[in-house]
Order: structure tokens, then sequence, then C-alpha cells
């Protein structure tokens, strides 16, 4: 009996003293009841939990398939970008359009990504609330509305004198100084020619010089900042670093459990309008399942491909697709999945003479063309073809929303931000490299009228599920992506660009042919179709829109017909913006929270 209270003792004592650290021994977790479980500890996972556990009479808990790799260089070193593709460090999602990665360490994708800081237009974020109810319009899911929120999470170091003569620019209303993510310029940034004559480039094609493209205006050249600490050797500020290091030994009522997967949220069979977690199971593929249980809140924050086959494993999805798998249905929400708008990825690349690039990077000069400044005097006719297809592409699409009649209302907004507000329909992204073809350009087309679906295949939770991202199904997202192509390739034959170019490398003359109009329509398809790969941008998954739309969750952020049960992350998003979503989702984050905080009042 002494012995047995001795291990009692000990089991205690070791729970109590890790609560607020990041602990591996899902035994911590089990059978313990918190007040709000997060399923997720990326980034918007770690911002929720950060601010609900402020209140220290509040428990949390974070539960991340990863693990806690912040002291990895692959993670913290922003010069090792992309030393983390294929490996353990990122989940690789296969699509029938390529691989999506997502960071699969504590942190998320902000642990991984290009820590580009970039915004949308402000009609992007307004166009939020037009997809709303009417009911839901005084939330704020606008620009007036998120703005603050963008700006809490941000910490923003103004550009050197050294780094302003190399480009750097900023306006101060539109960054944040006392937030916990770290917005800066490099020290090491590139002072050469290149990112400079890249912009004068944009100039000539009609693009504004914007000094700061995050104040809702981001179409224009520019040089943004990067979510990184240039006080820490230009380490990378991710959710971890900012949202949990600073208070993880003294927030004795937060637990973070890595190396843990959630399998499915548990629901009270006796409550069926509105439906109530009770709590999460958990566990490994080849380990134990666990349960945690909630008092209050579950709230997923998976990402958008994580977030739906989360709900569809618990029973909220289509019900006669989920039956089939042998799971009952909890709340039959056909859109959960749905709505799933990815974007495409090409890069060129030219040959140089030498020349001194100035510095180490990263890179970080961008150009947002809208529709006129990229299609130029093809224009007007691209606009007309918008106009006339949106019922048939709305009808074409379909299966991947809700119905035609309602992707026909989104395509409208949509087109209408492209068309009358002159949202940024590419992003053409100016890379240096240190040797060989040391000019070039990552291009994608930004805000794509395809459609795609996440579905689970399987009722086995460590199944990866069918992601179809239906690349270039609608003409005008090929277009955009040849367009883009083209543009980028004229940028390499004007001055002063081209003086530092001895000719395109990549896709080059023999690929891709040049003529008057930089390419016939057909080489550029097939060369984009060869090498066209996700951004690792997923959104709408699990959409904040009017249930009348296919939306997924409400204005507060709650699953419909759930009454405890909230997705936070991009998969919320209704449609694209013309950014980098990092920022974005940080405001998504923490307006979350507060609109949580304030349901408990």
């Amino acid at each position: 009996m002494i012995n047995l209270l001795l291990v009692w003792v000990v089991l205690l004592r070791e729970a109590l003293s890790s609560f607020a650290a990041v602990v591996t021994n899902p035994v911590l977790a089990s059978n313990r009841t918190f007040d709000y479980i997060i399923l997720g500890g990326g980034l918007a996972g770690l911002t929720v939990a950060n601010r609900l556990s402020e209140n220290c009479t509040i428990s949390v808990l974070v539960i991340e398939a990863g693990q806690d790799n912040r002291d990895d260089p692959r993670i913290y070193d922003i010069y090792q970008y992309g030393s983390t593709h294929g490996t353990s460090l990122e989940w690789s999602y296969p699509s029938n359009g390529g691989v999506i990665r997502g960071g699969r360490t504590l942190g998320g994708s902000s642990s991984v990504n290009g820590a580009i800081w970039t915004r949308g237009t402000k009609q992007q974020y307004d166009a939020w609330s037009q997809l709303l109810d009417p009911i839901d319009a005084s939330v704020g899911w606008n620009w007036d509305g998120l703005l603050s929120y963008m700006k809490k999470a941000e910490s923003f170091s103004a550009p050197t004198s050294q780094q302003r003569a190399k480009g750097a620019d900023y306006v101060a209303s539109c960054h944040g100084s006392r937030g916990p993510v770290n917005v800066a310029f490099p020290n090491l940034m590139y002072g050469g020619p290149q990112q400079s004559y890249f912009a004068s480039v944009m100039v000539k094609f009609g693009l504004a010089k914007n000094p700061d493209l995050n104040g809702g205006t981001p179409n224009c050249v520019s040089f943004p900042p990067l979510s990184l600490n240039k006080n820490d050797g230009d380490h990378r500020s991710s959710s971890a670093t900012a949202y949990l290091s600073p208070v993880e030994s003294t927030r004795t009522n937060w637990m973070t459990l890595v190396g843990q997967q959630v399998t499915k949220i548990i629901f009270n069979p006796s409550t069926v309008h509105p439906r109530v977690a009770t709590g999460v199971q958990f566990g490994t593929l080849s380990g134990a399942r666990y349960t945690a249980f909630a008092r209050r809140e579950v709230i997923v924050a998976a990402g958008s491909i994580g977030s739906p086959k989360i709900l569809q494993l618990s029973g909220i999805g289509d019900a006669t697709a989920l039956s089939s798998l042998g799971i009952a249905s909890i709340v039959d929400l056909k859109t959960v999945g749905k709505n799933l708008q990815e974007q495409t990825i090409n890069i060129m690349a030219a040959n140089t003479t030498y020349f001194d690039v100035g510095g180490r990077g990263p890179s970080d000069a961008i150009a947002y063309p809208n529709i006129y400044q990229l299609f130029g005097t093809q224009a007007n006719a691209m606009i007309s073809h918008i106009q006339s297809s949106l019922p048939a592409w709305a009808a074409s699409q379909a299966g991947s929303a809700l119905s035609a009649g309602a992707l026909r209302n989104i395509y409208t907004i949509q087109s209408n931000l492209i068309i009358a507000q002159n949202a940024p329909i590419a992003e053409v992204t100016f890379k240096t490299k240190n040797s060989g073809d040391k000019i070039g350009t990552n291009i994608w087309q930004l805000l794509p009228f395809s459609r795609g679906t996440v579905q689970i295949s399987s009722s086995n939770p460590f199944d990866i599920p069918e992601i179809k991202v239906n690349f270039f199904a609608i003409d005008f997202d090929m277009a955009t992506q040849i367009a883009a192509a083209r543009f980028t390739r004229h940028a390499f034959q004007t001055a002063p660009l081209s003086t530092l170019s001895t000719g395109e490398s990549l896709p080059g003359f023999t690929l891709v042919p040049d003529s008057p109009d930089h390419g016939s329509t057909a080489n550029w398809t097939s060369w984009i179709m060869n090498n066209a790969r996700p951004v690792a941008h997923p959104i709408a998954t699990c959409a904040m829109m009017s249930r009348s739309l296919g939306g997924v969750v409400d204005a507060q952020l709650r699953v419909y017909d759930t009454k405890n049960v909230r997705v936070v992350d991009a998969s919320i998003m209704p449609i694209q913006i013309s950014a980098h979503l990092s920022s974005t989702v940080y405001g998504i984050a923490e307006k979350a929270a507060d609109l949580i905080k304030n349901a408990q009042n």
C-alpha cells in the first residue's frame, strides 16, 4: 500500500511539474480534464493557447503530432529554408497535382516556411463578411476588424539606414510594435544591384513601388520584411519561439503534448442538437490510444488538410461518405473538406554575368501584378471571358463545393475583386543565388477558380486523406500562370535587369522558344504542366461562410450544429488572398482567442 502511494505521489508530482512544459509522455494528459483542448501546435494553435492561458484559472492542452524541434538549425536558421523538405519535420500530402507540404513540428508551417510577411488587399478581407450571413457582419471579419489583430501579433523592427539603402522601407502604421512575432529585414540583406533592378523593371511594367505592402494595397512591387529576429542572428520567429518559448517556464496552466496525433473528437451521445464535444482521443500509429477531456471547448487547429480530416474522422462531414467507412454521423455537413483552394508555382531563372550579390539574403523583392498589368492588351478580352464563363465554371466545379449556385455566388465576389478592385492575380518573387544562375523568380497564380477536396478514404486516422487539388481545371488559372511566365521572361529581357543576364536558363528557349509575345501558349502550357507544383498555401476546407454557401464554421468559428467545437487556422479562409498566409493567420488566431474569451464571459 505504501509503495502504491509513493508511485501515485511521484506521478502526481511529475504531472503537476510538467503541466507548463512541452511533454512527450501521453500519460501526463491521459484521463485528465482541461478547459480547452487545442488540436495542433502550429501557427494558430500556439497563438490561441498563449492567449487563453493568460488567465491562470484556465487550463489548456495542446496536442501536436510533430516533435519539439526548436533547437534544430533546419528550423531556426532562416538561411536553411528548404532543408526540411522531404524530412520528418514536414507533412508530405500527395495530391493529384503534386505533394503539398506542411510543418510537422512545434510551430507548424511557421517553423518551416519562407517567412515572407505580407497581407492581402483591404477588399479581400472585406469580402469575407459578404460571404457570411448578414447577422454576422458585426463580428468584424473584414480589413478594419482584422488589421489590429494582425498588428497585435507583430513586433516590427524598422530597417536600418544600411537596409534602406538596399531598398528596404516601411510605413509605421502598417505594423505592430509589441507583439510576440519578430518581423524585420535580414541583417545580411542582399545589397547588390539585382533586387533594385528588378523593382525598376516592375515600375516600367506599370507597378508602383510601394514602401510597405502590408497596408492593404499589395498591387505593387515592394521589399517585404520577414518573420525573423534580427537581434538573434536572423533566427526564424515562429509561433513556437514567439508564443510558447517566452512563457513555457511560467504558465503552469498550459501543457503541450508532442509526438501524439489526435484520432477523433469525442461527443456526448445524449446531446443531439447542438452536438457537445466532451474530449478527444489521441495516440500513435504503433502505440496505445488515450483520452483527454474538455470542460469547455475543443479547438481544431490542424491546418487545411488536418482539420477537415479530424472532423471527418469524428463524424462531421458528408454522412453518406462517412457511413461507407463505418463512421457514424455526428453532423451531416457535406462541405467539410470541400472548397479547397491551392496555388501552383513554377520557377524561372537566368544565367548572369559576374556581379556581387551584396549579401546573403534571403531574397525579399516581390511584385504583385493585377489582371491589367499581367495581361496587358489582352486584359479586356480575359475580363470578358471571366464574366461570361462564371456559370459554366461553377457547374464544372460543383462537386468540390456545396452546389453550382453557391459556387457561382462565391465566384462573383472573387471576380469582382479581380476586375473592379485590382486584386493582384499573380506573385512574382525575385530570387537571388550566390552562384550559377544568380537571378530568378518564383511565379504563381494567386486567386485560382479551380476547386478541390480533402476526403478521408479510410477510418484509420493514420492514413493520409485523398486530396484532389484539380489544378488548372479552370482555364483562367492556366492563362494566369502562362501570363506570369511571359511577364517574367520579358522582365529578364528588360533593362536594367537585362544587363545582368546572359540568357534565360529555366525553362530556356529550347523548351519554350521565344517569340514576340514571349512564348507560345502551347509550349508554356506543356512546361507548366510538367513542372508546376503546389505552393503549400491550401485554404477553405473548413470555410467560414454562411451555411447556404457551403460554410463549415460560422462567424464565431464554431462548426455548424456543434456547441463547443471551433476551427482556427487557414482552413476557415473562404477565398484566397493576394499574399502569403502567415500574418493573416496570426490575425485570425488572435481574433479567435478574443471570441473564445468573450463567449465565456
